[in-house]
């Protein structure tokens, strides 16, 4: 995509609207003020108790129907789950490997196809949503808000004479604004020194925060999250920011160092001052899932030598004594070589 495309996509954030091309027809349609979201609800629940009873679906009755007809079993959200968080390994893996151009390359690939699969497989459970009470009703709340919103270029409403409001409800949900397209919009000019000058000001799109739209308000929290990017002392080369993949697994990597050393701090707190300073303290876990948080407090180093004596004790025959573990012989000998060092300085 060319900087014109991301013009008009900050054009359309600020202006609050979306300009569309119907075959002759130019409509403007735009983004509901809090007045119009308001009634919509009430729209929404007017058009729900009219499909409850037209016998529309309840919810239950087509989750019932999705699993006889097999379109759908729980076992689908298990594996949007496990997708979900192959994806987020990925993400690392790009990000650690982003100066491997041809590796990263197929890390990006693979990200591609499963969210693809991602996407599918979530779609299944959500096949027949359309033939649920709430469904409908939320069908007519969108076209309700469509009629209430879109207007000509005098600015008056349109009265759909020539295209209906469905048209015009697809087209606008087709030119919906993807996550991608915020953060490239967001981190870059021209919206970065708008929104820099913005915050000085304290006055964002000239408007207060309670009346902004979605898409405004978006684009204020996607520009929040590079303000802390670039804030932080682990800040990324411009070059990782600027890829999706590769930020997301920058923030992945900090999240879990965030995460591991307030645990860390947590369990030193609970410990007694002679215990917290020893070189190495043994935690019993209740669980797997306690004994997987412990093992992951443990640095690399920690975790390589935690490998290597499960490997001693494996390969030993009968006891193994502390001293006989590898680690163990590799700082003794460290140890005395240092020693040895020091003895001879002070000849």
């Amino acid at each position: 995509m060319d900087d014109i495309y991301y013009e008009k996509i900050l054009n359309r954030i600020i202006q609050g609207r979306l300009r569309l091309r119907l075959g002759d027809l130019v409509l403007f349609v735009h983004e509901p003020d809090s007045d119009i979201l308001e009634e919509s609800y009430e729209i929404f629940e007017k058009a729900k108790e009219k499909a409850y009873f037209s016998d529309c679906y309840l919810d239950r009755d087509i989750v019932n129907i999705l699993v006889e007809n097999e379109l759908w079993s729980p076992h689908d959200d298990r594996e949007c789950e496990k997708i979900a968080k192959d994806i987020e390994k990925l993400k690392v893996q790009a990000f650690k490997s982003f100066f491997k151009k041809q590796e990263l390359k197929g890390i990006k690939r693979t990200i591609r196809s499963m969210e693809q699969k991602l996407a599918k497989t979530s779609a299944k459970r959500k096949s027949l949503d359309h033939l649920t009470c709430s469904g409908v009703a939320t069908f007519a709340r969108r076209c309700w808000i469509i009629e209430q919103t879109t207007r000509t270029k005098d600015g008056e409403l349109y009265n759909f004479d020539k295209v209906g409001v469905t048209d015009v409800l697809d087209a606008y949900s087709e030119s919906a604004i993807q996550p991608e397209e915020f953060r490239k919009v967001a981190r870059e000019n021209p919206w970065r020194m708008m929104w820099n000058s913005s915050k000085k000001r304290g006055d964002v799109f000239g408007k207060p925060s309670t009346q902004l739209d979605s898409n405004q308000l978006s684009l204020i929290s996607y520009s929040q999250l590079y303000d802390n990017v670039y804030a932080s002392p682990d800040q990324p080369a411009d070059a990782v920011i600027e890829d999706d993949d590769c930020l997301d697994g920058w923030f992945i990597v900090q999240h879990e160092k965030y995460e591991k050393e307030k645990k860390a701090k947590e369990i030193d707190e609970t410990l007694s001052p002679k215990v917290a300073g020893s070189q190495e303290v043994v935690l019993m876990a209740g669980n797997r899932q306690d004994a997987s948080e412990i093992y992951d407090l443990n640095s690399e180093h920690a975790k390589n030598i935690i490998g290597n004596r499960q490997n001693d004790i494996r390969n030993a025959n009968g006891e193994l004594n502390f001293k006989e573990l590898s680690d163990v012989k590799q700082e003794r000998r460290m140890n005395a070589v240092n020693q040895g060092i020091a003895a001879t300085k002070r000849r």
